[in-house]
C-alpha cells in the first residue's frame, strides 16, 4: 500500500499535490523520488508536498525532498513547495537547511496559490 496520495489542483498554473502519510524513511523514500521523477517526465512542473500526515521525517526523507527540489529547479525557479508540516517536522526542515531553498506554507491552498 502506497504511503502517498496524488492529486491535481488548478491555480494560476496546474499543480500536482503529493499527500504523504505516516513517515518518510529508508523503506519508502525511493517510491517518493521515483513517483516525482515519473510525474516530471510526464510534464509536471509544479509540486506541493503535503506533510500534514507525516509523523516522522528521517535524513533520507530530507534527502528525497532535496533531490526533488533539484530535479524541478533546472530554471532556478521554485517549483516545489511544502505544506502543513507539524511543528517538530518544520523544525527538522529548518535545522537541516531545507527551508533556505524550499518554501513552506500553512495550507495546501496557500502553497498552490503561490505558483
Amino acid at each position: 500500500m502506497s504511503f502517498m496520495q496524488i492529486s491535481q489542483a488548478q491555480g494560476r498554473v496546474p499543480v500536482t499535490i503529493f499527500v504523504l502519510k505516516d513517515r518518510v524513511n529508508l523503506g519508502n523514500f525511493a517510491e517518493l523520488e521515483d513517483t516525482a521523477k515519473q510525474a516530471y517526465d510526464n510534464g509536471m512542473l509544479d509540486l506541493v508536498i503535503d506533510l500534514s500526515q507525516i509523523v516522522s521525517l528521517t535524513s533520507i526523507g530530507i534527502r528525497a525532498i532535496v533531490v526533488i527540489h533539484k530535479m524541478l529547479s533546472t530554471d532556478n525557479e521554485k517549483h516545489l513547495k511544502l505544506a502543513n508540516p507539524m511543528p517538530y517536522i518544520r523544525e527538522i526542515l529548518d535545522v537541516s537547511g531545507v527551508t533556505q531553498y524550499v518554501e513552506i506554507y500553512n495550507t495546501v491552498n496557500d502553497a498552490v496559490a503561490s505558483f
